[in-house]
């Protein structure tokens, strides 16, 4: 879904990893705490039961097998 240029200018994936491991070196060097992918699936399910979205679809933006996302409804 996301790229990236690498060194050689080559359009490389952007994989999780590489997403958290930049976002991580970027937040600690500001002395701000590191995070784990699992936060921005729970931020990104109470962003959209907040905006009214229908759990159902939430359901299957998050690919939740069941309700127990209603959990993490912060």
């Amino acid at each position: 879904l996301f790229a990236y240029r690498d060194r050689n200018d080559e359009l490389v994936p952007l994989t999780k990893k590489a997403f958290l491991g930049r976002l991580n070196e970027i937040w600690a060097a500001a002395g701000m705490k590191t995070v784990s992918g699992h936060c921005f699936r729970i931020g990104g399910t109470t962003a959209l039961l907040k905006l009214g979205v229908d759990t159902d679809i939430v359901k299957m933006c998050g690919r939740w097998k069941s309700d127990s996302f209603l959990r993490y409804w912060r």
